[in-house]
């Protein structure tokens, strides 16, 4: 149960942050303000597994929470119960209501260029990914205090989908680009872009890390002495050489790209160096998977 709680909840989280970075990379990144090319399949692509790995959840939930099996615990109505008479299953109503409003907002898009659809779609992304924060450990809080872990968490999540989803469209645009002179130009531009994207995503993805974990792990025995603690370091770990790798992107390889002679070097790198921080921010969404069902020590 655990294990398929782990994958089912690790592959929603990608599938929103997917479709969420297409929205961001337009935002903030592309070098036209245009959707990526193939926007229109991949955001249809992430809409239909995020539904669809959703319900898994749901199920999942009610199966644990009743102890049948999810075919038993539908039977039994176990599962209607968990989505009409449970915090988890109203926001997971609530979810899926803005799902189908995005998929319209996609579909109702003119090759990216209708603001009105666009907008609502992206608000749509947002809400889905921020919302996720209603489905784990912060929404365990109440009052005040509550409401500081719950919005927190929105915020990392949604720096953290900014970031790691935009890094897919923009790993795209460097797989296009040639050694021509206007298209190291356009990856050079797109480049600086999305390291101003980054920045500010380290630095809300760093401060609302640091209020998460005052109310998960609390001291540092707790950190270094539980399964929790442990996975968390293990993402922190993996954050940090994600940081070293955009570094060396944005101080050494992004200027370079500019270049005449440097430049095809440099363009090459910066394509594998993105593949690899695609890579690990995929290996941290897995552990985030884990760690919304591992009980925190301050929980206990």
């Amino acid at each position: 149960m655990e294990a398929a709680l782990t994958l089912v909840r690790a592959v929603h989280f990608a599938a929103v942050i997917v479709l969420f970075g297409q929205f961001a990379y337009a935002y903030a990144v592309a070098p036209d303000g245009r959707m990526p090319p193939r926007f229109r399949a991949v955001a249809a692509a992430s809409l239909g597994i995020a539904i669809v790995s959703s319900i898994a959840w749901l199920f999942l939930e009610a199966s644990h929470m009743s102890g049948l099996a999810m075919g038993a615990a539908w039977q039994a109505g176990a599962v209607g119960t968990v989505l009409t008479q449970t915090h988890f299953g109203n926001v997971c109503v609530v979810r899926l209501v803005v799902a189908l409003v995005a998929a319209g907002a996609v579909f109702a898009m003119d090759s990216g260029r209708s603001p009105v659809a666009r907008a609502l779609g992206a608000l749509a992304a947002l809400f889905i990914l921020a919302s996720l924060a209603a489905c784990g450990h912060a929404a365990a809080g109440s009052g005040a205090q509550g409401a500081i872990r719950l919005t927190a968490d929105a915020f990392h999540l949604a720096a953290a989908g900014a970031w790691l989803g935009a890094l897919v469209p923009f790993a795209a645009l460097l797989a296009r680009s040639t050694n021509a002179a206007g298209d190291l130009a356009r990856a050079h531009g797109a480049a600086r872009r999305f390291s101003t994207l980054g920045a500010a995503s380290v630095v809300a993805i760093v401060f609302t890390g640091i209020i998460n974990a005052r109310y998960t792990v609390q001291t540092l025995a707790a950190l270094t002495g539980s399964r929790y603690g442990i996975e968390l370091l293990v993402k922190i770990a993996i954050f940090v050489a994600i940081l070293a790798i955009a570094a060396l992107n944005r101080w050494r390889l992004t200027p370079r790209v500019a270049t005449t002679l440097a430049g095809p070097a440099a363009l090459r790198a910066l394509r594998l160096n993105t593949m690899l921080e695609i890579a690990l921010g995929f290996a941290i969404v897995a552990i985030v998977g884990n760690l919304g069902i591992t009980m925190p020590p301050a929980h206990h």
